[in-house]
């Protein structure tokens, strides 16, 4: 008697593996986008603190992107490279300040993912947005980001 597998009982073993990964894949992926957005909110929230700790020490809110606290050399802070006068680039994100620009009046900063249509801004408050659906880079996210955040709201733009 020959001892080993049959047929039909490697092709059950394949088709359990087949079902599991597809059950955990959807899943994996979810945590991967939410851990890259993790990271983004992390360094926003050192952006805006940067940029309010910048207009306490001259007295005054900035009002455009070319102003002194618009321009993140003048913020003391490095967490990526320099892309324009207000924005710094990560691997995933771009970081830029966002006062009088595409955003109402008391947001400070954006971080727009680079691979998706995804766009989070922070506020004058600390609170963020974020948005699944702003048509930079025509990829629009399977998930919703502000839902995926636990953020109440969605109103954010980085195009």
């Amino acid at each position: 008697m020959k001892k080993g597998f049959t047929l039909i009982e490697l092709l059950v073993v394949v088709l359990i593996i087949g079902i599991l990964s597809s059950v955990a894949l959807p899943q994996y992926t979810k945590a991967v986008a939410k851990a890259r957005l993790a990271e983004a909110l992390t360094n926003l929230k050192t952006f805006s603190e940067a940029v309010k700790l910048c207009e306490l020490e001259n007295e005054k809110t900035i009002t455009i992107a070319g102003s002194t606290c618009g321009q993140v050399e003048n913020l003391g802070i490095s967490f990526g490279n320099k892309s324009a006068d207000n924005c710094f680039e990560t691997e995933n994100f771009s970081y830029c300040v966002d006062r009088g620009g595409l955003n109402s009046d008391d947001t400070i900063a954006v971080a727009g993912y680079k691979k998706e249509d995804v766009c989070i801004c922070i506020h004058d408050d600390g609170s963020f947005a974020a948005s699944g659906d702003s048509g930079c880079r025509d990829k629009t996210p399977s998930y919703d980001p502000a839902k995926l955040l636990n953020l109440t709201s969605s109103d954010c733009s980085c195009c």
